[in-house]
């Protein structure tokens, strides 16, 4: 039988519900493909040892780029046209853009439901890695050139970019995979018979696939949500385990850190809470406990958004419900009441907060809305709306604009993904709308 590139269409059978076994299929097809030549972007293959088969790290994967079509210029309607630009559009020949994530320099990272982890470069190909399983749910840029990717297993797998000055394309390594193989070692003897009592705060990784991820203030915690009820941190020092909470009657869809050591977790039961983490000098871990309930028995919560700043008593959460709300809480406000964004959309499905005021939200009926507060103790107001996909929107990110300017309103460049297997690029100004415009 002849192989299955990663750009062909991916069979059912890999979405199983059994455990993840130690030694990956992608490792004995990664030796199959010792002898064919190398792909743009790919690293050299080498056989791997035992031990690598076993550690499951550290083993190059050979890259085979999934086919794209570009349309540049089509699709993606706005309520005032000057303002936004559609800069690229990218197509998937099979599988949606499920997650994304945008760093410095124009680098953009794609998830979809493969294997492979494209990279972009202001809104173009530029290469990208194999990252062992598919579908991937989260990916989150971390310091130093640290890439964490979740994906189906429930694992967290670290990459970090090796790319130098006389290096064209980016290079990956994988240099860790969560949990570590000393706790998975002492966990394997027993992890069946915690699954089937269903204790998964007692077990080191997760049960189930792992939906979302977060780093803590300082980069020093990393913190998992998961679909088996659980919400896990990590310490990158040592990358260690440290504890799991299972305060939640459903999955995690969630989790947002910041403002003075806090964390925050949605919930498909429509709960909301907020944790405080306390660090003792005497303890070797840091232990959470929940201060309060922001929310219980609401719509699903689909997604948080932790903005802060460098003024003190400034946070602000969002929260995406599936009801298509957008709830906002203020820090100096003690998180005793929250606001409610106008312009009701369909079920929000992501959020992403811009280098300057812009706050964006996508819905499943393929807009998406920018917002801005109007000052410090007023609500916010609606900006733009774009109807950018014809269908729901998976995924956003904004970061600053490439391109310097010093005429007009502020910009900044927005990256979208959807359910229509389109990624697409887009340059926002700050042009204010009339809700009564946008037929809601």
């Amino acid at each position: 039988m002849a192989n299955r590139n990663e750009g062909e269409e991916p069979s059912s059978r890999s979405n199983t519900s059994q455990d993840t076994p130690l030694i990956s299929s992608t490792i004995v097809r990664s030796i199959i493909h010792l002898n064919e030549p190398l792909q743009q972007g790919q690293r050299p293959i080498t056989k791997p040892t035992l031990w690598q088969i076993l550690k499951g790290s550290n083993i190059p994967m050979p890259f085979f780029p999934s086919p794209w079509t570009s349309h540049d210029g089509l699709g993606g309607d706005d309520i005032f046209p000057t303002c936004n630009t559609l800069l690229s559009t990218y197509e998937r020949r099979y599988g949606e853009v499920s997650c994304l994530a945008a760093g410095s320099d124009g680098l953009l990272y794609t998830g979809s439901c493969s294997k492979n982890i494209r990279v972009w470069k202001k809104g173009h190909p530029c290469g990208g890695f194999n990252d062992y399983q598919g579908p991937h749910y989260a990916i989150l840029l971390g310091p130093e050139d640290h890439v964490f990717v979740v994906s189906y297993d429930g694992r967290i797998r670290v990459w970090l970019n090796e790319a130098t000055e006389e290096t064209e394309l980016p290079l990956y390594k994988r240099i860790m995979t969560l949990p570590i193989i000393s706790e998975r070692l002492k966990e394997w003897f027993w992890r069946k018979k915690m699954r089937l009592e269903r204790k998964f705060e007692r077990l080191y990784w997760h049960s189930f696939p792992t939906t979302c991820i977060c780093l803590s203030e300082d980069k020093r915690y990393l913190y998992s949500g998961s679909t088996d009820h659980c919400m896990k941190i990590w310490r990158l020092e040592d990358w260690k385990f440290i504890e799991a909470k299972l305060d939640h009657k459903l999955g995690v869809t969630a989790v947002a850190a910041g403002c003075d050591c806090l964390v925050f977790s949605g919930s498909m039961d429509g709960s909301l809470i907020m944790w405080k983490r306390n660090e003792d000098g005497e303890r070797k871990k840091p232990t959470h406990t929940p201060v309060q309930y922001l929310l219980t028995e609401e719509s699903p919560v689909s997604v948080l958004l932790l903005k802060s700043t460098d003024e003190a008593e400034s946070g602000e959460l969002y929260a995406g419900l599936w009801d298509g709300r957008v709830l906002v809480w203020k820090e100096r406000s003690h998180w005793s009441s929250y606001e409610v964004l106008p312009f009701r959309q369909a079920a929000i499905t992501c959020l992403a907060r811009s280098p300057g005021p812009l706050v964006f939200s996508g819905s499943a009926d393929g807009r998406i809305c920018a917002w801005r507060r109007r000052g410090s103790n007023s609500g916010h107001m609606l900006v733009t709306v774009i109807s950018a996909h014809q269908g729901p929107v998976n995924c956003i990110a904004a970061v600053e604009d490439w391109e310097e300017h010093d005429e007009g309103p502020s910009r900044c460049i927005l990256y979208s993904g959807g359910t229509d297997k389109r990624l697409k690029t887009w340059r926002i100004a700050e042009c204010t709308v009339d809700p009564m415009q946008c037929g809601r």
